[in-house]
């Protein structure tokens, strides 16, 4: 049984990185996890819907265009649920001329590809605490 010491600092909610491109999902994951959070990942909408209900995370990092559920379909899926409608999304893509769609995803913020690292943290550390 593990000991829990006054003063330790409560464990952070885990991300979800969800991208079809296994580079870019294994870079953040690993980008992310050298920061001491733990990482699930995912490689479209239907996986990533599996993974917000199992591990709870405090952010989702959602890649828009992807094969199968797209980004756009898990968040519509997402928002639908009420068990896990709450659970924070920034989209990430490298398309442009999408503020319209995107907005209509109602993400908390939008990371343009390529993404730069201190603004990731920023996002990841403010909802994983």
């Amino acid at each position: 049984m593990s000991e829990v010491h006054a003063g330790a600092a409560p464990a952070r909610r885990p991300v979800l990185v969800v991208d079809d491109d296994r580079d870019i999902r294994e870079t953040l994951r690993e980008l992310i996890e050298d920061e001491g959070y733990e990482v699930a990942t995912a490689k479209n909408g239907a996986e990533a819907l599996e993974q917000v209900r199992a591990v709870r995370p405090g952010i989702v990092l959602l890649d828009l265009f992807m094969p199968g559920m797209d980004g756009a379909e898990f968040r519509r899926l997402q928002l639908e649920d009420p068990e896990i409608a709450g659970v924070p999304v920034v989209v990430i893509s490298a398309a442009v001329g999408l503020e319209d769609r995107v907005a209509e995803m109602r993400p908390i913020d939008h990371l343009e590809k390529p993404i730069r690292l201190d603004a990731l943290l920023a996002v990841v550390a403010r909802h994983c605490r």
